[in-house]
């Protein structure tokens, strides 16, 4: 790679008119001699693109007719730039540190690394994390951003630390290592095509780093406007079985059941602790993925005759070692969550040990 790889500025919009002025005239100060600025605009009907047109001319436009979601626009971007690099950027976000830029490359240019997270930080508050990348929860229910609500205080700024996935709204990704993952998966549309995208990127032997120098700051659910924002959980949790049924390995028979179960407990308990709508958002997403199963069923043959990581080390990288985000959930959810994990924890750890001992098995019959 050259001293100065192109590298590719995308902010993705739609209708985020209020976020573009703050966002643009942070990126606009960025310190680094290889960069281009991209607006994709999703049909935005706020004047986002005069705004952008009138203030910031510099900045290329790549206009969508109507809202393509996160993974397809992304997409359709990137294939269409000529860049080594690309950095995707929320539009609810402003930069911190000028040389952001730099300080990601530099992580990138490290052997076997596709993407290189920012260090996220509230804009309500510089001091409070926001992300620096993601991980799973355990027992396959999701997975959270790594240093949420916690206090900056740089505990995760040693080079030790290493997030499973990248979150999308602020990281880097070499171009040559999402096109041979084969990128976004642009059937989620929105919600988890970052950690379906890294998990397919580990499976192949890459590694997802983070710079603290990249220092970016983020509103909370800013960019998700309109019918998305209502329909967050529908999303998460349809795309979550999607990224499960095609990138677990051998393991996806205990992860594809402690899918049911837990979505069973939401849909008996969710109205309670919730809302009423949530147990049918639930059983939209089942049926989606019933709908598409032969779609995902044909991805999850091409992952898994290409994968070069065994099961041990993802399920490592999956699940650190580190602190774990809880939101603030209702009294009932918390001791859903409590009974769910105190019934699966031993399974877990059987699980993984019966993994190590596949993968041993596995790595002697290579050397034979």
């Amino acid at each position: 790679m050259s001293q100065n790889p192109k590298v590719a500025i995308m902010i993705l919009n739609y209708n985020g008119l209020r976020w573009l002025p703050k966002c643009l005239a942070s990126v606009t100060r960025t310190d680094y001699p290889n960069y281009d600025v991209y607006l994709i605009d999703n049909g935005s009907v706020d004047r986002s693109i005069d705004y952008v047109t009138q203030n910031f001319p510099s900045v290329r436009i790549i206009r969508n007719d109507k809202n393509l979601g996160f993974a397809e626009a992304y997409a359709r971007a990137i294939d269409s730039v000529d860049a080594d690099q690309v950095l995707l950027l929320n539009n609810d976000t402003e930069v911190l540190n000028p040389r952001w830029v730099k300080s990601l490359v530099t992580k990138a240019d490290k052997p076997g690394v596709a993407a290189v997270n920012c260090k996220m930080v509230s804009m309500k508050n510089y001091s409070i994390l926001d992300s620096i990348g993601g991980m799973g929860v355990p027992f396959w229910r999701g997975f959270v951003d790594i240093g949420k609500g916690e206090t900056d205080a740089r505990q995760y700024d040693s080079e030790t630390i290493e997030p499973f996935a990248f979150c999308g709204g602020a990281a880097l990704i070499n171009v040559s290592a999402f096109k041979k993952a084969k990128g976004f998966d642009r059937k989620l549309f929105s919600y988890f095509e970052d950690v379906d995208l890294s998990w397919r990127l580990r499976l192949l032997g890459y590694r997802i780093e983070y710079s603290p120098d990249a220092t970016v700051a983020h509103f909370l659910g800013g960019s998700s406007v309109g019918p998305n924002k209502s329909n967050v959980f529908y999303y998460c949790h349809r795309n979550l079985l999607r990224t499960i049924i095609k990138n677990c390995g051998w393991t996806f028979k205990w992860a594809f059941v402690n899918y049911l179960l837990y979505s069973t407990i939401i849909m008996g308990l969710g109205s309670i602790a919730f809302r009423p709508t949530l147990p049918g958002k639930v059983l939209r997403g089942i049926l989606w993925n019933i709908y598409n199963f032969r779609d995902t069923y044909r991805q999850r043959l091409l992952i898994q005759a290409n994968r070069y990581r065994q099961e041990d080390e993802i399920l490592d990288g999956m699940f650190p070692n580190l602190r774990r985000y809880q939101p603030s959930e209702s009294h009932i959810l918390r001791v859903m969550n409590i009974l769910f994990e105190s019934s699966q924890r031993q399974r877990f750890e059987k699980l993984k040990h019966k993994v190590t001992e596949q993968t041993i098995r596995w790595r002697d019959n290579e050397k034979c």
